[in-house]
């Protein structure tokens, strides 16, 4: 196992092409984490838009965003922040505007890509739709209710999710624990730690978090009727790939993750959606924003402590190996 870790601390994280349009070099930094639902959203718009950035990752699952230099730069310890020269652009939404209207004109619009209202409209609302689903809940919920699932894959196999599992379950206190050590956040830090506490409630009662489920059940079921009014080739809301689009692909891409496609969409349960999705994982800035199995492999055994990796047992090894010969025989 020691040989697996120092194997895959070699193993470097995704880089940024330089092969694209240059807004800048030097002056557009992203604070993110390539497994942020938040993150993918605007990793993804800014490949579409072509625009060159540093990506500055922030490690959250050893809570990095609640350190006092991110604190510093986002009060509220949340990720992706975008930095453009001396301006600071906390919170996917606002990144995602901001990219749309602030910055250069000319670039490729993921908002205004139609004068058709109708066509802005519908962006708009299944942006909003999507936008309001609890991905972190979901995601965090999925490992308390197993059952509900059908079979999870990387990144978050069992070993993994035994991992958050158990922070989960201490971030309320970590939360308080911070607060007391950074007056600055102190409320903000206080604030969180009472959603968190709200959030175990329904991620720890099968009936509650099955309302989350069913509420995604009803936004799919809009999204696979708006697939059917558009014609063959099209996306979500027109011709174009928006805004809506983004937000679309990333939810399914983290349900998928997580085992729950045979709920929603596979086996012919929504055809549109199912076909949708085989097709937004072709799209290059897909490709290049979803981490592939060597970032997975890495970050499997990378964040478990030391501790665990002793006595982590037969099976979560045997995960870890299994991969590890998955990924062997890919690469050579």
């Amino acid at each position: 196992m020691h040989y697996v870790q120092k194997y895959l601390e070699k193993l470097p994280l995704p880089k940024v092409s330089n092969n694209v349009t240059t807004v800048n070099k030097t002056n557009i930094y992203l604070y993110c984490n390539y497994y942020s639902c938040y993150s993918q959203k605007v990793l993804i718009a800014l490949y579409e838009k072509n625009i060159y950035f540093e990506p500055l990752f922030v490690d959250i699952t050893k809570g990095e965003q609640y350190s006092s230099w991110f604190l510093d730069i986002n009060p509220r310890g949340e990720i992706p922040v975008l930095k453009v020269k001396d301006q600071v652009i906390p919170d996917s939404t606002r990144i995602l505007d901001y990219l749309e209207f602030y910055m250069d004109q000319d670039l490729k619009p993921l908002i205004n890509v139609s004068t058709d209202n109708k066509v802005l409209n519908d962006i708009n609302k299944f942006r909003d739709m999507i936008e309001a689903l609890p991905t972190g809940l979901i995601t965090v919920g999925s490992f308390f209710q197993p059952q509900l699932t059908g079979t999870p894959k990387l990144p978050f196999i069992l070993p993994v999710r035994e991992i958050l599992k158990t922070g989960e379950l201490s971030n309320s206190a970590n939360l308080r624990k911070l607060a007391d050590e950074n007056p600055k956040a102190k409320s903000i830090l206080l604030y969180k730690a009472e959603i968190q506490e709200q959030k175990h409630e329904i991620i720890t009662n099968e009936e509650e978090y099955t309302k989350v489920l069913n509420v995604i059940d009803q936004v799919f079921t809009q999204v696979e009727e708006q697939l059917k009014s558009q014609p063959e080739g099209n996306w979500l809301c027109c011709e174009h790939f928006s805004i809506a689009d983004i937000n679309l692909a990333v939810l399914l891409q983290r349900l998928w993750e997580l085992g729950f496609e045979g709920r929603f969409w596979a086996e012919g349960k929504r055809p549109l959606i199912e076909n949708y999705y085989e097709r937004v994982k072709q799209r290059d800035s897909f490709k290049r924003t979803i981490p592939n199995l060597p970032v997975h492999l890495k970050m499997v055994v990378m964040s478990q402590p030391p501790a665990y990796l002793g006595a982590a047992g037969a099976a979560s090894v045997g995960a870890v190996l299994a991969v590890m010969y998955i990924f062997k025989k890919i690469l050579y």
